[in-house]
C-alpha cells in the first residue's frame, strides 16, 4: 500500500509539472490527467504538489483575456480546486489564495456566468445543450463517487458553449461545490482541534471579511445563478444542489458587519431574493417550477431565514426604535419590477417574522410594523402599471385577510378605493379579502358608506356577474351583516337588506344575490345576540310598514329569517306574534311566488310551536282557509305545499288532545298524506303494521317519501330530513314492523351496479342505515346490506376515478357498524378488505397529484381516517371468524386471509398490506383459533417477520411527501404491536432520518410529524438529546378549548395534533424518574412561551405535571421544586396577553394545587389568591384576557381549588381570601364609568353562568366540605369519627361568619353603584348570586356581624340590603320542617 501511494504521489507530481506544457487549447487533456492523478491519490502529510497545483490554476484564471476566461469557466478546474480545498492544511491555503488573489477570481467567475448568452443551443453545447443528444434519452447515471465526474472531452471548453446557459450552471455547479468545501473546513466543530489549523481557518474567513458593499460582488450572482437554475426548461438535478443557498448564507455571515447591512441586503438582493422564494413557495401559481421538490424546500427553508435575519428584523428595529421606513422602502421599490410575485413574500416575511422573546416591544408595535410595510407596498404599487398593481395589492390583501392581520381601515378603504372599484367594476376578491380583515371600512365614515353603495348598487344585477364573481359577492354580503352586528348595528343591515332585495316588480322575483339561504341563515344567528328586544320590535314595526307589492316580497322574506332566529323568552315574548302578524299583513294568494309562500307558512309554524294555546287558536283561525286550499290543490312537489304540510302538522301538534282545532288540523294531515300516496304511487301497506298514530296512513306516507325521495334522482334532501325525524322517536324505532318494512324497502333502494354507487337512492339508504340504532338490524338485514357493499367493491380493472374519495367515508362507517354484530353475508372473504385499501390508496395517490410539492396535502388526515377505519373493519371481521368454532366458512376466510398475507407484497400495496397484516396479528394471536390454524399454513412469527419487512422500506426510504408520508405513518403504527428489540435492530440505522422527517414535518405544521418523533422516543429513546426542546406548534383557540382540562386531550385536539403532542410526551417521560421529570419542566418553564409554539410548550407542561407526583420534598433548597414551578406559573399569568395561554397556564396551576398539595408552601397559596386579585382588576389585565368568557371561570376554579385542598391553611390568612372574592365580584357587576355606559360586553347568561361560579365560590367556603376541613393525620380514635369531623366543620362555618359580611357588603355597595337603569344587574345574574351564595353568607353571619354591616351601611345601603334579607328569610333561611 505505501509503494501505491508513493507512486500515486509520483503521478500527480507529473502531472503538475506537465501543466506548463502545450497550449491553451490542450489544456482540458492536462487537467484530465491530474484529475486522474488525484483521484488516485488519497494524499498524504505533503502538499506540496497540490500547493503547486493551486497556484498554477489561479495564475492561469488570473487576468482579463480570453483564455483566463475560458479556464474560469472551466468546470473541471473547480472541481480540482474542490479536491484540493479539502486536502491542502488551511494556514498554506489561505497564504496561497491570497497571494493569487482568489477573491477576483471567484468575483470575475460568477460575474460571467450570471449573465449567459441566450439563444439556441450551440453546437458541442455540452451536457444538456448537445445537438446529438435525444429528446427523449435517459439522464445520465451519478457516479458513486462524486469527485469522480464523467469525462466531458473539450466541449465544455468551448467559449460559445460555455457561455450559454447550460454551460454556465454546468460551471456555476462546481464553483459552488468548491466553495462549499472550502467554507465546511472553516467551521470548527470543536476548540480541540490544533492551533495551526484554528489560525489558518481563521486566515480563510478573513479573506471573506469585506464590507457588505464588496461582499455583493459574490452574492448578487450567486442569486443570479440559482434563480438561473430555477428558470431552466427541465429539472435535471445539479450536483449538490440543495446547499447552494445554505453556503450563500455562510459567505454572508463571513463579511465585516456594519450598521448598513440590511439597506445593503434590501438593495442589492431583495429583489431577486423574492423572486426567487416566491417562485419556489408558489406564490406566483402562473410560474411553473423546474426543481426537485426536496431541493425547493431546502432553499425555501434557508432563503426564508437569511431575509428574515438580514431584512426584516433589522427593518423593524430600525423602524420600532427610529422610526425609519428607508430598509422596508428600499426592499419594496428594488423588488417592484415582480411585483406580483415578490411583493407578497415580502409581506409574508412581515407577518411571519418571530417576535421579541423578553423585550418591552408591544403587541401594538408589532402592528404597527406590519401596517408600516403594508404602507410601503401601497405607495410602490401606485407607480406600477393597473394589472401588476392591482395582482400584487390582491395577493396581499388576502394573505392578510387569510391570517387576520390587522390592518389600518384608512389605508383599506384606499385599497377599497383605488383598487376593487378602480375600473368601474368590482374586484370582488379583494373586496371579499376587505371585509373579512375590517368591516368598518364600509361602515364608519361618509366616504366608506359611499363606497359601499357603489358596491352594493353593482349586486342589483346579479346576472352579469360570473359564477365565480356571485359566489364572491354573496359571501361579501354575509360578512358584511356579520360587520354591522359586530357595531351593534344590525337593524340598519335589516333595512340595507330590504332595500337590494326588492326586485323592481313583484314577477321578477327577489334579487337573487341577497335572497340566498346563508344570508338567511347567518341573520338569524344575529338576531338575539345583536339586537335589544326593544330594537327587535322597532324593526317589526319598520318591516310591517313595507306594503307595497314588491316590498312585501322582501319582507316576508326577511321575517322568516328573524323568526328562525328568536329562541330566548323575552324574544319570544316580545315579538314572536309580532312576525306573524307582520308576515299575514297581506292576504295570501295562490299567484305567489313559491319561494315567498314557503316563507310565509315557515313563519306561521314557528310562530305556533313558539306559542301559547290562545295563540294557536287565533292563528288557525286566521290560516285555516288557505292552509285547506294549497294542501287540496297545490302540486305536492312544490316548496311551499310542503311548507303548508309543516305548518299544518304545527298547528295539530300545538293544540293538546281534544282541543278545539285538533280534529280540523289532523284531518287536513291525513288528507294531503292520502295525495302523497297517490301522486308518488308509492307501496302499498297495510296501515295496522305500519305502527299506531291519530291517522293509520301516516307511516304508510312517510315510508313512500323516504323511498320515492331517492329513485326520483332529486330532493335528497327531504328525504333524509324525513327519516331523521322518524327515526328520532323512540316509539317509532320501537316498533319492529315499521322497522322492518321502513330497512327492507331501504336496502332495495341501494343499486348494485357501478354505476350506483354515488346515485341518489343509494345515498339515501346509506345516510337512512346510519341513522338507524344498531339494535333495530337484524342478521338478514345487516346481511342484505353488506352484500350490497361487496357488490359496490371496485375490481383490479376499475380506475381510480370510479369511486369518489366521498363514497368512502360513509360505506366504511356503515360497514364497520353492520360488522359490530355477527354478520357474515355470502361469498365474503379477505380480499374484499384488500380491494377496500387498494382503492383508498389509489385515491390519495390522486388527491396527492393534485397538490405535488407540498409537504403533506390536506386530505392526509381523511385517508388517515378512512385506512383506520379499514383497520377497525378487518379487526371486527376477524374477531368473528376467529373467536369461535372454526366451521367451513370461518376456516376458508381465514385460510384465504393467511394465504394474501403470506404472498409477496407489491410496492404499491405496502400501505394496504400494512393495516390489514397489523389487524390480523393483533386479532388472531391470542384467539383460539391460533392454534387450529397451524395445520392450515399459520405461521405468525412468519407474519410478524413479513411485516417487520414490508414495513422497513417505507420507513428508511426517506420518502417523506404524498404516499411515501402516508406509507412512513402506517408502517411506523403497524410496528407498534411487534418486539421492541426487533424493531431496534431492525431499523438502528434509519432514526437519524426519521428525526429529520419529524422535525421537517412539524416544522411545515403538519402535525404528524409528532407520530415519527414518538415512535423515536418508545424504540431510541437515547437519541433523543433534549425531548422536548422542540417546536410544539399548536391553535390557541383549539389548544385551550376544553375548560375542565386543557391537556386532557381527545376529539378537539385532532386538528392541531394535540393527542400526538401529549402521547410523545407520555413516551418521552414513561422511562424518567422524578428528577429528571422535574428538570424538564424546569427548561420548559425558564423558555418564553408567548411565541407561536406557546399553547404547546404549556399544553406539555400541563402533561408534565400530570406525571409528577410530588411525594417528597427536595432534597436541598438549591434544587428545583414544584412550588417553585408554581410560583413561575403564577408570575407568567400576570404576564400573559393572549386568552388561549392565560386559560392553560391558569389551567396548569390548578393541577399543582389540586395534584401535589404537599409540595404547595403557604408562599404558594398566597401567590395564588393575590395573582386572582391582580388579575381581576380590569386597571392591570390587558382588554383582551378581560373580555374573554373563560378567564372568569378559570379564576373562579383557581379560588375553588384553594379552598377545598388547603382550606386550614387560610386560618390566620383569610383577608387574602377576602381579597380574592371581593375583586371576583367586581369583575362580575364593573362600575359603569362617568360617560353614558356602552351595551354590555358579556352577555346575560354568560354572567349568569359567571354569577353560579362565584355563588359556588361562596357556598364553598360558608358550607365547608368534610374533606376540606378535617385534620389529615390528626389521632383521633376509631371511636371519634363523626363527631370529630363535625366539629371540625361547624368551626369552620363559625369562622367564615367572623369575615364573610365583608363580601356581603361589597355585593350591596356594587348594587348602588351599578344603580342606573342601563347599568344595573340582570335579574337573572342578581338570582344566581344570591340564590345559594349570599343566602349562604347570611347563613353563617353572627347578629354582631348584621349590627356591624348595619352601622356601616348609608341608607341607601340599608334599603339594598334590607331587601336582600328580606328575600333571604323568605327563600333562603332554613325553618326546619
Amino acid at each position: 500500500m505505501g509503494n501505491y501511494d508513493m507512486a500515486a504521489e509520483a503521478t500527480l507530481v507529473r502531472a503538475v509539472r506537465a501543466l506548463d506544457q502545450g497550449d491553451a487549447e490542450s489544456i482540458p487533456e492536462r487537467l484530465t490527467g491530474v484529475w486522474d492523478a488525484l483521484s488516485d491519490h488519497s494524499g498524504g502529510s505533503f502538499h506540496a504538489a497540490e500547493e503547486m497545483l493551486l497556484r498554477w490554476l489561479l495564475k492561469t484564471m488570473t487576468g482579463s483575456s480570453a483564455s483566463a476566461e475560458r479556464v474560469r469557466r472551466y468546470a473541471r478546474v473547480w472541481d480540482i480546486l474542490a479536491a484540493v480545498f479539502a486536502r491542502i492544511p488551511l494556514f498554506s491555503l489561505a497564504k496561497s489564495l491570497a497571494d493569487r488573489r482568489f477573491i477576483s477570481i471567484l468575483q470575475q467567475t460568477l460575474k460571467d456566468i450570471a449573465t449567459p448568452t441566450h439563444g439556441d443551443a450551440q453546437p458541442n453545447a455540452g451536457p444538456g445543450g448537445s445537438d446529438l443528444e435525444m429528446a427523449d434519452a435517459p439522464p445520465p447515471e451519478r457516479p458513486a463517487n462524486p469527485r469522480k465526474r464523467k469525462r466531458t472531452g473539450s466541449a465544455s471548453f468551448d467559449p460559445a458553449a460555455q457561455r450559454h446557459a447550460a454551460g454556465c450552471l454546468e460551471t456555476a455547479e462546481a464553483v459552488f461545490e468548491a466553495i462549499r468545501v472550502l467554507v465546511s473546513r472553516c467551521e470548527l466543530k470543536s476548540l480541540d482541534s490544533a492551533p495551526a489549523h484554528r489560525m489558518g481557518a481563521e486566515h480563510v474567513k478573513a479573506l471573506f471579511s469585506s464590507s457588505a458593499v464588496e461582499a455583493m460582488a459574490i452574492l448578487v450572482p450567486w442569486l443570479t445563478v440559482c434563480g438561473l437554475a430555477l428558470d431552466r426548461p427541465t429539472a435535471e438535478p445539479l450536483r449538490a444542489q440543495p446547499s447552494w443557498l445554505h453556503t450563500f448564507a455562510a459567505l454572508w455571515e463571513l463579511h465585516l458587519q456594519s450598521a448598513g447591512d440590511a439597506s445593503e441586503v434590501a438593495t442589492h438582493l431583495s429583489g431577486t431574493a423574492a423572486r426567487l422564494l416566491g417562485t419556489l413557495t408558489r406564490v406566483a401559481t402562473q410560474t411553473s417550477r423546474s426543481i426537485d421538490s426536496a431541493v425547493a424546500e431546502r432553499w425555501s427553508r434557508d432563503l426564508r431565514r437569511f431575509l428574515t435575519r438580514n431584512l426584516i428584523l433589522p427593518a423593524r428595529a430600525a423602524f420600532l426604535t427610529k422610526e425609519s421606513h428607508e430598509v422596508v422602502r428600499i426592499a419594496v421599490d428594488v423588488s417592484s419590477a415582480s411585483a406580483g410575485i415578490t411583493f407578497p413574500v415580502l409581506f409574508d416575511l412581515v407577518t411571519k417574522s418571530p417576535l421579541e422573546i423578553g423585550g418591552s416591544t408591544s403587541r401594538k408595535d408589532y402592528e404597527t410594523w406590519v401596517q408600516a410595510a403594508f404602507d410601503c407596498i401601497l405607495l410602490a404599487s401606485k407607480n406600477l402599471s393597473r394589472g401588476n398593481s392591482l395582482t400584487a395589492v390582491s395577493a396581499v390583501v388576502e394573505m392578510a385577510a387569510d391570517r387576520g392581520t390587522a390592518l389600518s381601515t384608512p389605508s383599506l378603504r384606499a385599497v377599497c378605493k383605488d383598487y376593487a372599484l378602480r375600473s368601474g367594476t368590482s374586484d370582488w376578491s379583494l373586496l371579499l379579502s376587505i371585509v373579512k380583515l375590517d368591516p368598518d371600512v364600509f361602515l364608519l365614515s361618509e366616504e366608506g358608506k359611499q363606497l359601499l353603495d357603489r358596491i352594493l348598487e353593482q349586486t342589483r344585477d346579479a346576472d352579469s356577474l360570473s359564477a365565480g364573481d356571485f359566489d364572491k359577492a354573496a359571501r361579501f354580503i354575509v360578512l358584511l351583516a356579520d360587520g354591522y352586528a359586530q357595531g351593534r348595528d344590525l337593524s340598519t343591515f335589516v333595512r340595507t337588506w330590504h332595500q337590494y332585495l326588492t326586485p323592481a316588480t313583484p314577477k321578477a322575483g327577489l334579487q337573487r344575490l341577497w335572497s340566498r339561504r346563508e344570508l338567511v341563515d347567518t341573520v338569524a344567528r344575529l338576531i338575539q345576540p345583536s339586537l335589544t328586544t326593544n330594537q327587535l320590535v322597532d324593526v317589526l314595526e319598520w318591516l310591517a310598514l313595507q306594503t307595497q307589492p314588491a316590498a312585501s316580497m322582501a319582507r316576508i322574506h326577511i321575517l322568516e329569517a328573524i323568526s328562525s332566529g328568536i329562541s330566548h323568552e323575552e324574544f319570544v315574548d316580545a315579538a314572536n306574534t309580532k312576525a306573524f302578524d307582520a308576515v299575514f299583513l297581506d292576504k295570501f294568494s295562490k299567484r305567489e311566488l313559491p319561494a315567498i309562500s314557503a316563507c310565509r307558512w315557515t313563519v306561521a309554524s314557528q310562530t305556533l310551536a313558539r306559542g301559547t294555546l290562545e295563540d294557536a287558536g287565533r292563528i288557525w283561525l286566521r290560516i285555516a282557509l288557505d292552509l285547506k286550499s294549497i294542501l287540496e290543490k297545490s302540486p305536492v312537489d312544490r316548496e311551499d305545499t310542503f311548507a303548508a304540510f309543516r305548518c299544518c302538522v304545527a298547528a295539530w301538534l300545538a293544540n293538546h288532545p281534544g282541543a278545539a282545532h285538533e280534529d280540523e288540523a289532523a284531518a287536513l294531515i291525513g288528507s294531503f298524506i292520502n295525495r302523497l300516496e297517490t301522486d308518488t304511487e308509492s307501496m302499498e301497506l297495510d296501515s295496522q303494521d305500519g305502527g299506531a298514530s291519530k291517522k293509520g296512513c301516516i307511516p304508510n306516507a312517510i315510508l313512500s317519501r323516504v323511498t320515492a325521495a331517492g329513485t326520483q334522482g332529486g330532493g335528497l334532501e327531504p328525504a333524509t330530513a324525513v327519516s331523521r325525524l322518524l327515526l328520532a322517536r323512540e316509539g317509532n324505532t320501537n316498533n319492529q314492523k315499521l322497522m322492518d318494512l321502513l330497512i327492507d324497502a331501504v336496502i332495495s333502494l341501494i343499486d348494485t351496479s357501478k354505476a350506483g354507487r354515488s346515485g341518489a337512492s343509494t345515498t339515501v339508504a346509506f345516510q337512512f342505515l346510519l341513522d338507524v340504532p344498531t339494535e333495530v338490524l337484524n342478521r338478514a338485514h345487516r346481511e342484505a346490506v353488506m352484500t350490497a357493499l361487496v357488490a359496490h367493491l371496485p375490481r383490479d380493472s376499475d380506475k381510480a376515478e370510479a369511486i369518489g374519495a366521498e363514497y368512502w367515508k360513509p360505506v366504511l362507517g356503515l360497514m364497520v357498524k353492520l360488522m359490530a354484530r355477527h354478520t357474515f353475508p355470502e361469498g365474503m372473504s379477505f380480499s374484499h378488505l384488500y380491494s377496500i385499501g387498494r382503492c383508498l390508496l389509489k385515491i390519495y395517490k390522486r388527491s396527492n397529484r393534485r397538490s405535488r410539492g407540498d409537504v403533506a396535502t390536506d386530505d392526509l388526515p381523511k385517508d388517515r381516517d378512512n385506512f383506520k377505519l379499514l383497520q377497525h373493519l378487518a379487526v371486527l371481521t376477524l374477531r368473528q371468524m376467529a373467536s369461535g368454532s372454526l366451521e367451513a366458512r370461518e376456516r376458508v376466510y381465514l385460510t384465504g386471509a393467511i394465504s394474501l398475507l403470506q404472498s409477496p407484497c407489491p410496492e404499491t400495496d405496502v400501505v394496504p398490506r400494512l393495516v390489514l397484516q397489523q389487524a390480523f396479528i393483533s386479532t388472531v394471536q391470542g384467539s383460539p383459533a391460533a392454534t387450529k390454524l397451524e395445520g392450515d399454513g399459520l405461521d405468525l412469527d412468519g407474519l410478524r417477520d413479513g411485516l417487520l419487512q414490508v414495513a422497513s422500506p417505507a420507513i428508511t426510504s426517506g420518502k417523506r411527501q404524498g404516499k411515501g408520508l402516508l406509507a412512513l405513518l402506517v408502517a411506523l403504527e403497524a410496528l407498534a404491536g411487534l418486539d421492541g428489540a426487533v424493531v431496534r435492530n431492525a431499523l438502528a440505522g434509519a432514526v437519524p432520518s426519521l428525526l429529520e422527517a419529524s422535525d421537517s414535518l412539524l416544522e411545515n405544521g403538519v402535525q404528524a410529524g409528532w407520530q415519527v418523533r414518538m415512535f423515536v422516543a418508545n424504540h431510541f429513546p437515547e437519541a433523543l438529546v433534549a425531548p422536548l426542546k422542540v417546536r410544539m406548534s399548536a391553535e390557541p383557540q383549539a389548544a385551550a378549548e376544553e375548560d375542565e382540562g386543557a391537556a386532557d386531550g381527545g376529539a378537539s385536539g385532532a386538528s392541531l395534533g394535540k393527542t400526538a403532542l401529549l402521547r410523545y410526551v407520555d413516551a418521552v417521560v414513561q422511562t424518567a424518574d422524578e428528577n429528571t421529570k422535574l428538570g424538564y419542566l424546569d427548561e420548559l418553564l425558564s423558555e418564553d412561551h408567548d411565541g407561536q409554539d406557546g399553547p404547546g410548550r404549556l399544553l406539555v407542561i400541563y402533561r408534565l405535571i400530570q406525571h409528577l407526583r410530588g411525594s417528597r420534598p427536595p432534597e436541598s433548597p438549591d434544587q428545583f421544586s414544584l412550588a417553585q414551578a408554581h410560583t413561575r406559573l403564577c408570575n407568567r399569568l400576570q404576564q400573559t396577553t393572549s386568552p388561549s395561554h392565560f386559560l392553560l397556564t391558569a389551567n396548569a396551576i390548578r393541577l399543582l394545587l389540586d395534584q401535589t398539595p404537599a409540595c404547595m408552601t403557604q408562599w404558594n397559596i398566597e401567590l395564588t389568591l393575590s395573582t386572582v386579585s391582580a388579575l381581576a382588576s380590569q386597571a392591570t389585565t390587558p382588554p383582551r384576557i378581560t373580555a374573554s368568557p373563560r378567564t372568569y371561570p378559570a379564576l373562579c376554579r383557581l379560588v375553588e381549588m384553594v379552598i377545598r385542598r388547603h382550606r386550614r391553611r387560610l386560618d390566620g390568612h383569610f383577608h387574602i381570601l377576602l381579597t380574592a372574592l371581593q375583586s371576583l365580584l367586581h369583575l362580575l357587576l364593573p362600575r359603569p364609568g362617568p360617560a353614558p355606559p356602552p351595551p354590555p360586553p358579556t352577555p346575560t347568561p354568560r354572567r349568569q353562568h359567571h354569577a353560579r361560579r362565584f355563588a359556588r365560590l361562596l357556598t364553598l367556603v360558608c358550607e365547608p366540605t368534610v374533606a376540606s376541613v378535617s385534620r389529615r393525620g390528626a389521632g383521633a380514635g376509631a371511636g371519634a369519627g363523626a363527631g370529630a369531623l363535625d366539629s371540625e366543620k361547624d368551626r369552620a362555618r363559625r369562622y367564615a361568619g367572623q369575615h364573610m359580611y365583608v363580601v356581603a357588603m361589597a355585593y350591596v355597595r356594587r348594587q348602588l353603584e351599578c344603580g342606573a337603569a342601563a347599568a344595573a344587574v340582570p335579574r337573572e345574574v342578581r338570582e344566581a348570586l344570591e340564590t345559594g351564595g349570599m343566602y349562604a353568607v347570611l347563613d353563617v353571619t353572627t347578629a354582631d356581624g348584621l349590627r356591624i354591616m348595619n352601622d356601616a351601611m348609608d341608607g341607601a345601603g340599608r334599603v339594598v340590603f334590607r331587601e336582600l334579607y328580606g328575600r333571604y328569610r323568605r327563600f333562603g333561611k332554613w325553618n326546619g320542617v
